[in-house]
C-alpha cells in the first residue's frame, strides 16, 4: 500500500512538473519577441491545405497544427503548441518507460532528465516534425518491450499505430523496424517473436497508416522522396564535405556534457555483460540509429537532430547508470541541463541587464526577426491592388507573408522556371500561363530583373527594409504585367 502510495505521488509530482514547465515554455516563447521560423510558417500554410503528404515531409505536423488553430486561433503560440504539448507528452513516456524496464523512481528521474535536455528546451519553443516523431518513438519503444514481455494484443497494436503515425511525421521513424529488428536477432529466444502473427499484424497495421501518403507521393511523382535524396545526397553528387565532429558536439550538446559522458559509460556496460536485456533493448533503439546518421555525417553533412529519437533510449540508459552512484551526480547532470535552458530562454534579458548589444553573432533568434514589419510595409501596398496576384521566387518570402497577411486573403504563387518543383509552393501554387492575363506583384530579395524581363512591362513599386541590431530584412516589390512565359 505504501509502495503504490509511493508510486502515485511520483506520477503526481510528475504531471505537476510538465505542466508548470509547459506553462513556463509558453510564457518563453510568447515573450522572444520573434515571429515564426521560415519551417514553422510553411507548416501553418500546410495547415490550411490538409493533405496526406507534402513536398518536403509526411502530413502529421500540418494536421496538428490544423487542429491546434482551429480551437485557438492562427496566433503565434497556437501554432507552436502542438510541440509545446507534445514534449511533455513525450516526457510522460519516457517516465512510463523507465518505470516499466526499471522501476518507478528511475522512470520520474528520467521524465525530469528528459524534459530539461537541451535538445528539448530548444526543440519545444518551435514546431517541428520531430515532436511528434520522437513522441511516437517513445510510445513505440514502450508498446515494444511491453509485448515482448506479456505478449498482449494491445501492446502489438499499439506499436503499430506509434509506428504508422510516427512515419506520417517523419520518415526516420521507418529506422524503427530495423531498431526492433536488430533487438530481436540478437538473442536466439527473442528471434521467435518473428514467427509472432501478432508482431506482423502491427507491422500490417502500420503499413496501412502509412499507405495514404505513399499513395500521395505516387500521385505527384514522390517529392519527399526526391527532397530527402537531395539533401542527404544519396545520389552520389555531394559538393559539400563531411561534418562528423559537429555533429557529434551537437549529439552532446543535445544530451549535456555529464548525461553524453554516461551514455558512453553504457556501451562499455553493455560490453562487459551482454546478457542485460534492458541494455540491449535500450541500445538497439539509440546506437543504430546515431550509427547511421554519423556515417552520413562523415559521407557528406548531417543535421544535429537527424538522430534524436535516439536521445529517448539514451537519457534512460544515462539516468540508471548515473544512479547506481550517489544522487548528486544525477542532480549535477540535471541541474547543468536546467542552467543552460534558463540562460538561453533569458539570454535576451541577460544582454539588456548587461547593457550590451545583441548582434548577429550572438543572436541565435534573428532568422526569424524582423517579418512582421517587414509584411507590415509591404501591406498598403497589396491593398492599393486588391485584384494582383502576388509572385515570389523562394519559400522564405512565401511562406513568411502568407503568415502575417493571413487576413488579407491574398493569393501567393510560386516562380517555377523549371519542370521539377524545389518546393512544396511550386509543387502546390506555381505560377503559369493560366494567370498571365492577371496583374503580378513580384516580391524578391535578389535582383528583380531576370523575372521582370518574362513580363511585357514593370513598374518598380517599392523597396522595403526593416534593420535591427543583429538582422537586416529587404525585399523589392515589382508591378508586372503580360506574361510571356518562362522561355
Amino acid at each position: 500500500m505504501a509502495a503504490g502510495s509511493k508510486g502515485t505521488g511520483r506520477a503526481r509530482l510528475l504531471f505537476a512538473w510538465l505542466v508548470a514547465l509547459t506553462c513556463y515554455r509558453m510564457w518563453v516563447a510568447g515573450g522572444l519577441g520573434v515571429s515564426l521560423y521560415v519551417d514553422e510558417a510553411q507548416y501553418w500554410t500546410w495547415a490550411q491545405d490538409l493533405d496526406w503528404g507534402y513536398f518536403s515531409k509526411p502530413p502529421v505536423i500540418g494536421w496538428l497544427i490544423a487542429l491546434s488553430t482551429a480551437v485557438f486561433g492562427d496566433g503565434l503560440l497556437a501554432v507552436k503548441l502542438p510541440a509545446l504539448l507534445l514534449y511533455a507528452g513525450t516526457s510522460w513516456l519516457v517516465f512510463l518507460l523507465g518505470r516499466q524496464l526499471f522501476d518507478e523512481r528511475i522512470g520520474l528521474r528520467c521524465a525530469l532528465t528528459f524534459s530539461l535536455l537541451p535538445f528539448t528546451a530548444i526543440f519545444s519553443l518551435f514546431v517541428s516534425t520531430d515532436a511528434p516523431l520522437l513522441f511516437c518513438w517513445a510510445l513505440g519503444v514502450l508498446a515494444f518491450s511491453r509485448a515482448i514481455a506479456l505478449d498482449r494484443w494491445r501492446d502489438w497494436l499499439l506499436m503499430g499505430v506509434a509506428v504508422g503515425l510516427g512515419t506520417l511525421s517523419k520518415y526516420t521513424m521507418l529506422s524503427f523496424g530495423a531498431c526492433a529488428l536488430l533487438y530481436l536477432l540478437v538473442d536466439p529466444e527473442r528471434r521467435r517473436q518473428l514467427g509472432n502473427p501478432r508482431l506482423w499484424t502491427a507491422v500490417g497495421l502500420a503499413c496501412l497508416l502509412i499507405l495514404p501518403n505513399i499513395l500521395w507521393n505516387w500521385a505527384h511523382d514522390f517529392p519527399t522522396l526526391h527532397h530527402t535524396a537531395d539533401i542527404t545526397h544519396v545520389d552520389g553528387h555531394n559538393d559539400k564535405s563531411g561534418n562528423a565532429l559537429e555533429f557529434i558536439a551537437g549529439q552532446i550538446g543535445s544530451l549535456g556534457p555529464l548525461l553524453a559522458i554516461a551514455f558512453i559509460a553504457t556501451i562499455v556496460v553493455l560490453i562487459r555483460h551482454p546478457r542485460d536485456d534492458r541494455y540491449q533493448l535500450l541500445h538497439a533503439f539509440s546506437l543504430p540509429l546515431l550509427g547511421i546518421v554519423l556515417l552520413q555525417a562523415f559521407r557528406s553533412e548531417a543535421n544535429g537532430n537527424w538522430a534524436a529519437p535516439a536521445f529517448i533510449t539514451a537519457c534512460v540508459l544515462a539516468v540508471h547508470w548515473l544512479s547506481r552512484f550517489k544522487a548528486r551526480w544525477w542532480m549535477a547532470a540535471v541541474a547543468i541541463n536546467a542552467f543552460a535552458m534558463v540562460m538561453l530562454y533569458h539570454y535576451q534579458d541577460i544582454f539588456r541587464w548587461m547593457d550590451k548589444p545583441l548582434t548577429a553573432k550572438l543572436d541565435p533568434l534573428k532568422r526569424a526577426r524582423g517579418w512582421p514589419q517587414l509584411a507590415q510595409q509591404l501591406r498598403p501596398i497589396l491593398a492599393a491592388h486588391p485584384d494582383a496576384i502576388v509572385v515570389a521566387e523562394n519559400r522564405t518570402l512565401i511562406a513568411h507573408m502568407r503568415y502575417e497577411l493571413r487576413d488579407m486573403r491574398t493569393d501567393f504563387l510560386a516562380w517555377k522556371p523549371q519542370p521539377r518543383a524545389q518546393d512544396h509552393y511550386q509543387l502546390t501554387t506555381p505560377f503559369s500561363a493560366d494567370e498571365m492575363s492577371r496583374t503580378v506583384i513580384f516580391i524578391t530579395q535578389s535582383d528583380p530583373a531576370p523575372v521582370a524581363e518574362r513580363f511585357a512591362s514593370q513598374e518598380k513599386l517599392a523597396y522595403l527594409t526593416v534593420q535591427g541590431a543583429s538582422f537586416r530584412r529587404e525585399m523589392s516589390v515589382v508591378l508586372l504585367k503580360g506574361f510571356r512565359g518562362y522561355q
